[in-house]
């Protein structure tokens, strides 16, 4: 293969020169082509198709019922907020200015 594929040139800067010439760069022009062979891919039995499909619908009920069980966290969160502070509404309303300052600033420390 080495003595087929490569060349020694006396005089590089004329060949290369030569190359210039897109007829001569084609005529000099080798292609080595590496055997090559498809990798095979498993094919898969019908019960490892139902099996792959059954994991799939239980991954998904899994995630469904973790994105219910967040709804209702954030929920439950939203509804203590909702309280807390219609309770400081509330105060502010019956307390005095500073009373109800003084509340706000402790509640503000507590959270």
């Amino acid at each position: 293969m080495l003595k087929e594929l490569c060349s020694f040139v006396p005089n590089y800067l004329t060949c290369v020169r030569s190359l210039q010439d897109p007829n001569s760069l084609r005529a000099s022009e080798c292609i080595v082509q590496f055997p090559f062979a498809v990798p095979l891919q498993e094919e898969k039995t019908e019960e490892e198709l139902a099996r792959i499909a059954e994991k799939r619908k239980e991954q998904g009920k899994k995630l469904q019922e973790m994105a219910a069980k967040n709804r209702a966290e954030k929920l439950k969160q939203k509804e203590s907020d909702l309280q807390y502070l219609t309770a400081m509404r509330e105060g502010k309303s019956s307390d005095s200015k500073r009373e109800w300052a003084v509340r706000r600033f402790l509640s503000n420390l507590q959270r």
